[in-house]
């Protein structure tokens, strides 16, 4: 039996599936991985009938079609043109496809298109939606010269749900990029006015590596070697024009993956993976760049190294799974308190370490006794008992090197172990403060 979807109620922050297929079991089996797998809402609809109407009332709510091409009351793929035309990112999925109707399908704008011909298909189309529901948050850049073609390249990245900005030459695209820092990749002719492809690039990968932005090169230039040389001023690809356009989406969605796999492995490398912090190694490669920034607003910074008193206890007493739940809860507190303009690290086993900057006016002790106070009254439950803990804290405000900091911080953090731990240490005496 056939869900009627419409009457379930809808979790806004939900993305949500129009699916168009008459095969029940075929349907069962989409329906069923999108909903396990990423977790999305899925309106599954038999007939063209149902699936116009849908589109009629709830084309705003559909992140993604997918659509069947031969429907009991539309044969021919009409259903492509009316979810396309209504500006609904479609996927296409068939048993079998020709060169004529595939050529008709990227006139259509379809995101893609998905053969049924293995048991494999399915996972294909999951990860289609999964990549076109992130793309909804990537801002890109199209560099040309030429309208038509920056258009028509525009309306490709569109459909994949990419958000597209445009310029056309490679002084404006410089300045599109420092008004956006956020592009992730960026599109761009070689024969341009005011600046070429060669100059931008290699004026891109002087601030930008290709850890943090990816460029793809274009050119309608019958030269063989004018990949090759793109490639090496610093670009990640190339491609020719005219160009296929199901070449194009498989380049930019590389290039894409790319980045995001560049940032799996930096965040599995400098995050800590119980409680999501950084570790020790992001914080020595990147504490310098952090102080000579905040010094160059005319901030001040400070260091503060952070201890849970007696954590030995809780790990004797629950566990290290217990110990585990401490950490993060902690964690967590002093994330939400430093949660911009600072490094929050764990540095190892129960010991955290805070670098953040603020004005001359900030009370800085006030601020960390006020994190002691709110650890202190916060309580954790641990299989089904309650339990708090307190820290200890040593802060470090005093203009030296990086290294002169945390051996201060860490010291003042020794003082508030040795006289009765739950306090905060500044400049001692006068600055040591208590509830």
């Amino acid at each position: 039996m056939q869900r009627i979807a419409d009457t379930t109620p809808i979790h806004l922050d939900t993305p949500k599936v129009l699916l168009v297929e008459d095969s029940t079991f075929f349907a069962t089996i989409v329906q069923r991985k999108i909903e396990k797998r990423l977790g999305f809402q899925v309106d599954w609809k038999k007939a063209y009938a149902e699936a116009t109407a849908a589109i009629d009332c709830y084309k705003d709510s559909y992140m993604v079609a997918l659509l069947g091409l031969n429907l009991p009351d539309a044969p021919h793929g009409e259903i492509i043109q009316y979810a396309t035309k209504k500006c609904i990112p479609s996927i296409i999925f068939t048993a079998e496809i020709d060169n004529d109707f595939r050529s008709n399908l990227l006139t259509w704008s379809v995101v893609d298109y998905v053969l049924k011909d293995s048991a494999s298909c399915v996972d294909t189309l999951i990860n289609i939606i999964r990549r076109i529901h992130k793309n909804s948050a990537i801002k890109t850049l199209v560099v040309d010269d030429s309208r038509p073609m920056r258009k028509a390249i525009t309306r490709l990245l569109e459909t994949q749900r990419f958000q597209v900005l445009s310029a056309t030459n490679g002084k404006e695209a410089l300045r599109v990029l420092s008004e956006n820092p956020d592009i992730k990749l960026i599109v761009t002719d070689y024969d341009m006015p005011e600046m070429d492809g060669f100059e931008l690039i290699d004026t891109l990968r002087k601030t930008h590596s290709k850890n943090d932005l990816a460029i793809i090169g274009m050119s309608a230039s019958g030269d063989p070697l004018l990949s090759a040389q793109l490639i090496k001023s610093g670009a990640d690809d190339f491609v020719p024009k005219p160009f296929q356009v199901e070449e194009f989406h498989c380049r930019v969605g590389h290039s894409i993956e790319m980045l995001e796999n560049i940032a799996l492995i930096r965040d599995l490398s400098y995050k800590d993976p119980l409680t999501r912090l950084h570790n020790r190694r992001y914080f020595f490669e990147n504490a310098d760049t952090f102080i000579q920034k905040a010094i160059a607003k005319g901030q001040k910074v400070s260091v503060a190294m952070l201890d849970i008193d007696f954590f030995k206890k809780v790990n004797d007493t629950y566990g290290h799974d217990g110990g585990d739940i401490v950490l993060q809860k902690i964690s967590a507190l002093i994330q939400s308190t430093f949660s911009k303009d600072a490094i929050t690290c764990r540095f190892g086993g129960e010991e955290f370490c805070v670098l953040h900057t603020h004005t001359v006016e900030d009370n800085v002790f006030e601020r960390f006794d006020a994190l002691r106070q709110a650890i202190e009254a916060t309580t954790i439950l641990i299989d089904g008992h309650t339990i708090q803990v307190t820290i200890s804290t040593g802060i470090s405000s005093e203009s030296e090197p990086i290294a002169s900091m945390l051996k201060l911080a860490d010291s003042r953090l020794y003082t508030a172990k040795e006289t009765g731990r739950n306090r905060v240490v500044g400049r001692p005496p006068a600055a040591n403060i208590r509830d």
